[in-house]
């Protein structure tokens, strides 16, 4: 300390005679007979007091922004919360939505199901195979359930394919193989339902098309006409709904009309289907 004095005493020593006298004259130039100060003395309090005022008012600043800190912390942490709220009620309602839709496609399966002359069993769909070479799912029942190969899959709204178990494609006690009617080795026995015209489905790997191939040379379906599964064959029963015809065009092998058909079901977006594994009921 006595170092700072000694190097700044220059400074400090006219500074504070200054100071002195200035208080000093305040104190002589009150008005006599009266308690007011006088503009000079004003002038010199003001002076000698703006460094408590300076202070006062920096500290109450201070405590009024650390105030308003703390209170926009406060609503940061409430706006989180109220965020993760949201989210979670978001999830839930997108949950519950789900499970609403589920349950409206299950009700038409269940009612799909009775309405049917064979007895089935419900199934869902956990696995696909979509390869260009390839049209299959995977179902979530199989062999102890009483799937076998062979028996015909079906939707609400028509013919889905065959239960399969073949090297590549193996079904087992606790799930099974479907080969879509879409996939390139799917062929059906169909008839035109107005017409009766016979003729072969053939998958060519398209969700939405589907090849109606060797009709008789002198058939004429039309365009909207439905087909539906023939009987033949013993592996699909008769008269599953498998389509519209979209269009008639000639056979470039032969004098044969064949038809491009869409399929009744909507293979983009299957997710529970029925296995046929009975008999018509008595």
């Amino acid at each position: 300390m006595a170092l700072l004095y000694l190097r700044y005493r220059r400074v400090i020593l006219p500074f504070s005679l200054w100071l002195f006298s200035l208080i000093l004259v305040s104190v002589q130039s009150y008005q006599r007979g009266r308690a007011v100060r006088s503009p000079f003395s004003r002038g010199v309090s003001a002076a000698v007091t703006f460094p408590e005022r300076a202070y006062a008012s920096s500290r109450s600043g201070m405590v009024g922004s650390w105030k308003n800190y703390l209170y926009l912390v406060g609503i940061q942490k409430e706006n989180l919360l109220l965020q993760k709220q949201i989210a979670f009620l978001e999830i839930e309602n997108q949950r519950l939505q789900e499970q609403a839709l589920e349950n409206e496609r299950l009700r038409s399966l269940l009612e799909f199901k009775q309405s049917l002359p064979y007895r089935s069993l419900p199934a869902r769909i956990i696995g696909w195979d979509l390869s260009a070479y390839a049209r299959t799912v995977t179902i979530n029942v199989g062999f102890r359930d009483g799937v076998q190969k062979g028996q015909a899959v079906i939707g609400a709204k028509g013919l889905i394919g065959q239960i399969i178990d073949e090297p590549g494609r193996l079904s087992g006690p606790s799930w099974a193989q479907v080969l879509l009617i879409t996939d390139p080795t799917s062929r059906v026995s169909v008839v035109v339902e107005r017409t009766r015209d016979r003729g072969i489905l053939e998958g060519i790997g398209k969700e939405d098309n589907l090849l109606l191939k060797y009709l008789a040379p002198e058939a004429r379906p039309i365009k909207g006409e439905v087909v539906v599964t023939s009987g033949l064959g013993g592996i699909f029963p008769q008269g599953i709904p498998v389509g519209k015809i979209e269009r008639i065009e000639q056979n470039p092998f032969s004098s044969s009309p064949q038809g491009r058909v869409r399929p009744s079901a909507d293979f983009a977006h299957l997710e529970e289907l029925l296995v046929i594994i009975g008999e018509a009921r008595q």
